[in-house]
């Protein structure tokens, strides 16, 4: 299950979401969350689920691949949406509601980190956001962050799953029994996980400073660019956006 993590991972592809300019993906990213969580009937709903098969269909990425990625947070959704009948006492429409914005935003980061590479993720952030350093907001090392921790994503399950593997073959049973037991089993994977992780780090940070990272302003190695069917991405999801809050607002 930790190796079926997708969100991170880079899918080599051909199809049009490929090609858009990162900003276009990340702003359309942010638009379509927002949509999720503002929209409250039907009509807002069947919207951003048709906005979601647009976009699965734009990048040729299957949804049996999409559905590995929901395998390792699919305990946490559902808990969410027991505590949500259970607490907030909603009805079976807005559970379904509630279940559909956490599935749909796992989903659309998906889509999005499977169709762009972190370095790309970086620049994006860094052109995207680029009226901050006006306020001299420390746009560039953010961007590096986080594009940093998408890196380690991927890294850090095939590094766990490396670690299952060697506990196993010393007879330990991980991810048997009933919840309880499942949980203890994961423990002697979380200190070991943790040295690598940091050993993990300080070679990144050696490599950066070996680089003379920080010493001066960053080349780019690929200028960012709009193509043809960014403008198309940008008034698609505005258009959703819009929608979504006429649906809140007058329906």
């Amino acid at each position: 299950m930790i190796r079926d993590v997708t969100l991170g991972r880079y899918k080599e592809g051909e199809g049009i979401l490929y090609q858009l300019d990162p900003r276009t993906k990340l702003m359309g990213l942010l638009l379509y969350i927002i949509a999720l969580f503002v929209f409250k009937s039907f009509f807002g709903f069947a919207l951003t689920f048709v906005f979601f098969l647009i976009v699965k269909k734009l990048s040729h990425i299957t949804l049996s691949y999409m559905m590995k990625g929901l395998k390792p947070v699919i305990f946490i959704v559902l808990f969410a949406t027991v505590l949500n009948i259970v607490v907030g006492k909603n009805n079976w429409e807005k559970t379904l509601f509630t279940l559909w914005r956490m599935i749909g935003a796992v989903f659309a980061s998906n889509i999005i980190t499977l169709t762009t590479r972190p370095r790309e993720i970086s620049d994006g952030l860094e052109k995207g956001l680029s009226f901050l350093g006006a306020i001299h907001f420390p746009l560039h090392e953010t961007a590096t962050i986080i594009s940093l921790s998408f890196r380690f994503i991927p890294i850090l399950t095939e590094e766990a799953g490396r670690i299952m593997d060697a506990q196993k073959s010393r007879g330990a049973k991980i991810g048997e029994g009933n919840i309880i037991e499942k949980a203890k089993s994961v423990m002697p994977l979380i200190i070991p996980l943790f040295i690598s992780a940091f050993r993990r780090s300080d070679e990144l940070a050696l490599a950066m400073d070996s680089r003379l990272y920080g010493s001066g302003k960053r080349s780019v190695w690929k200028k960012l660019e709009y193509g043809v069917y960014d403008k198309y991405g940008y008034i698609f999801a505005i258009l959703l956006l819009i929608l979504t809050i006429v649906d809140r607002c007058f329906l």
